[in-house]
């Protein structure tokens, strides 16, 4: 048996291992692969809005309890956002490239208005930030698609295949972990509703941070489908 202090870091390395097999299995998205990652690494600080409402994990060095941020929020939230930016083009298999002989911009108003959405219904209400995020992340993607509805697609696949493959985890996860979710989560202050043990935020999460990040890259730097070609950073 696994030592229950360890749980949130094998449920974190799961994520990872599901990391590394995405980027063996996506060649061609690697490098955006690895921008998903890193970009969306420095999310794991706002586990200090999450600690102890939504839940109160135990972490190596009891650094949750401590800081209420530790290593795995860190190792976890770079192997999502790696898996969510690449996973709806890669099952596609479409590509992007910069328009012929268009400067390009970087584009960042949807992601400024979701992160304002977030902070006001912070402010409104601080104890459901499980729910406000998963709205501005909802408004973030509604945005996207207004703005670039090309990216529909994308988006709409991206989001469930990373829903799916999140809740497979996490399903893998509670195997081995059967009574995480009853003795650290904040169960009375969530909706109670789950899907095989999988609380239905997490997956709410999962949809809506899918919907934005599996088209934040392409978004981001004005990329345009490129029908045949291969992926490109560089204007052709």
């Amino acid at each position: 048996m696994i030592n229950d202090h360890y749980a949130y870091l094998v449920g974190a390395l799961i994520y990872d291992a599901a990391w590394v097999v995405c980027y063996i299995w996506c060649k061609q998205y690697r490098a955006q692969m690895i921008w998903g990652s890193v970009a969306s690494a420095p999310f794991a600080l706002t586990s200090v809005l999450f600690i102890p409402q939504y839940w109160t994990p135990p972490s190596l060095f009891n650094l949750d309890a401590r800081f209420k941020v530790g290593i795995e929020d860190f190792l976890w939230a770079a192997a999502v956002g790696g898996i969510a930016s690449v996973i709806g083009e890669a099952a596609l298999k479409e590509r992007f490239a910069a328009r012929r002989g268009q400067k390009r911009k970087r584009h960042f108003a949807p992601f400024i208005v979701m992160t304002i959405l977030f902070v006001i219904l912070e402010w409104w209400h601080h104890d459901k930030t499980i729910y406000n995020m998963i709205l501005a992340l909802l408004v973030g993607a509604i945005i996207i698609l207004i703005l670039r509805p090309d990216l529909k697609l994308v988006m709409l696949v991206g989001s469930g295949l990373f829903t799916a493959l999140y809740w497979l985890l996490f399903l893998y996860f509670l195997a081995f972990f059967p009574r995480f979710i009853s003795e650290h989560y904040n169960v009375s202050n969530l909706l109670r509703i789950s899907i095989k043990g999988v609380p239905i935020e997490e997956l709410m999460f999962a949809a809506s941070g899918g919907a934005v990040w599996s088209v934040a890259y392409e978004y981001i730097q004005g990329y345009r489908l490129a029908p045949g070609k291969g992926f490109s950073l560089v204007e052709q």
